[in-house]
């Protein structure tokens, strides 16, 4: 057993405790209170420097496009994937992926995400990658069409999903149709069936960008969002990454039918796909989440920095500061993320829910006074303030150091893998 005693925590989106005790027992929280239970503990971390709180949760990414951080800088998303990102990702080999999502997850951790989404290419490395490392994740089987090979495709899918899922217990698969510009309606509807069979969530990129919202229209009459409704393929198992681009009527039917919808905000501002509508969302009442996308077009992990954008964005659009509350920004960051990609009983710090914590250092300039610890949290706080993680009741970094993999074997291995990459 793990105890981190005389901590400030951040318990919810609405509890704060100056000082408290808090047990992990196995994977999970054992106790939260005054005074712990007399034991022989593993381990004990004297938490009177540190807040704890739940981990963050990114629910769009492309780990191992850390390959590509800083490439095909300043052009739109077309020209950004046509002419840049597909031709590389042609050259993607399993020990490519396994190196970049290994990078990728150090990152991750070192700004205090716990769990994450991921959609690429080669998700048996990525596991391979996560679970070494020790982070809980919904890794999707990225996938689209090709000329008359849609049935093909779903088969090997689910042969890849059976392959992977129940692999690691802190590691969900999901299914993950790249999107409507690149999966044809027939991919979808098989799509749909195989998710059904193996109960599996859905990742998608939905309404990214105008043009591809106005040749859907032009071709089928009706939007992407429009369409998959139509079809039943909508609902509270798809996660639906960006959304920049929606109607009125396309936010009632996310509504409706209870999509999570994950923001990439600095994603769509530096791509120049645009801004989404996050106040009416917020207005709606859908159902938020976090991401940030890949670091090709971010260019870093930092699910933090993307929260605190939303919220500045909901409030500018609106020009309403009372929109998307700091604890609606903090549940968004952390339960509502882990909710929806498919994990009970993780994102708060409550007895019977998955040691997920970290420890940020309370005594940063920039986090003092502590007036509101959940407004310092989402607007003060840096992601370099991290000090310790703890996902599933595994220590995985302490005092900034990652401990369940070799950090600097990592960074060589992946330059070197740099060089064959590019020749």
């Amino acid at each position: 057993m793990i105890l981190i005693k005389n901590v400030s925590a951040i318990l919810d989106k609405e509890t704060y405790r100056d000082s408290v005790n808090i047990v992990i027992k196995d994977s999970t929280i054992d106790f939260v209170g005054d005074n712990p239970p007399e034991s022989e503990y593993s381990h004990i971390i004297d938490g009177s420097s540190y807040i704890a709180l739940s981990g963050f949760v990114n629910t769009h990414s492309h780990l191992a496009m850390t390959l590509m951080r800083g490439l095909g800088e300043d052009l739109p998303l077309k020209d950004w994937l046509n002419k840049v990102i597909f031709p590389l990702e042609s050259k993607l080999t399993y020990d490519f992926v396994y190196f970049a999502s290994l990078l990728a997850a150090i990152e991750s951790i070192k700004t205090g995400t716990t769990t994450t989404a991921d959609f690429y290419f080669y998700p048996n490395a990525t596991l391979k990658a996560l679970s070494e490392i020790g982070m809980r994740a919904n890794i999707g089987i990225a996938y689209a069409s090709k000329p008359f090979m849609d049935n093909a495709i779903i088969k090997n899918v689910e042969t890849r999903f059976k392959e992977l899922v129940d692999k690691d217990s802190k590691i969900l698969i999901s299914l993950a149709p790249h999107a409507p510009y690149t999966v044809s309606q027939e991919l979808f509807k098989l799509t749909l069936s195989l998710s059904k069979k193996l109960n599996a969530k859905i990742q998608v990129h939905l309404h990214e960008t105008e043009q591809e919202v106005l040749d859907y229209l032009k071709t089928y009459t009706q939007t992407p969002i429009e369409f998959l409704a139509s079809i039943g393929f909508l609902d509270e198992n798809v996660i639906a990454a960006h959304c920049v681009w929606v109607s009125e009527k396309d936010i009632k039917i996310l509504k409706k039918r209870n999509v999570w919808v994950s923001l990439n905000p600095e994603s769509n501002l530096k791509l120049g796909s645009g801004i989404a509508p996050i106040n009416k969302f917020v207005e709606a009442g859908l159902r938020l989440t976090v991401g940030t996308d890949g670091v090709a077009s971010n260019n870093n992990l930092s699910v933090l920095e993307s929260v605190r954008l939303v919220s500045m964005l909901a409030k500018g659009i609106s020009r309403n500061p009372r929109l998307l509350t700091t604890n609606e920004a903090f549940e968004i960051l952390t339960y509502n993320g882990a909710q929806a990609l498919g994990f009970e009983n993780v994102g708060k710090i409550k007895k019977g829910f998955k040691a997920d914590i970290i420890l940020i250092d309370k005594n940063t300039v920039n986090l003092i006074p502590n007036y509101s610890p959940i407004s310092n949290v989402i607007y003060s706080m840096y992601p370099t303030d991290v000090d310790t993680v703890i996902i599933g009741g595994e220590i995985v970094m302490q005092n900034k150091r990652i401990l369940t993999v070799d950090e600097e074997i990592v960074k060589d291995e992946f330059k070197k893998i740099l060089k064959s990459f590019f020749d």
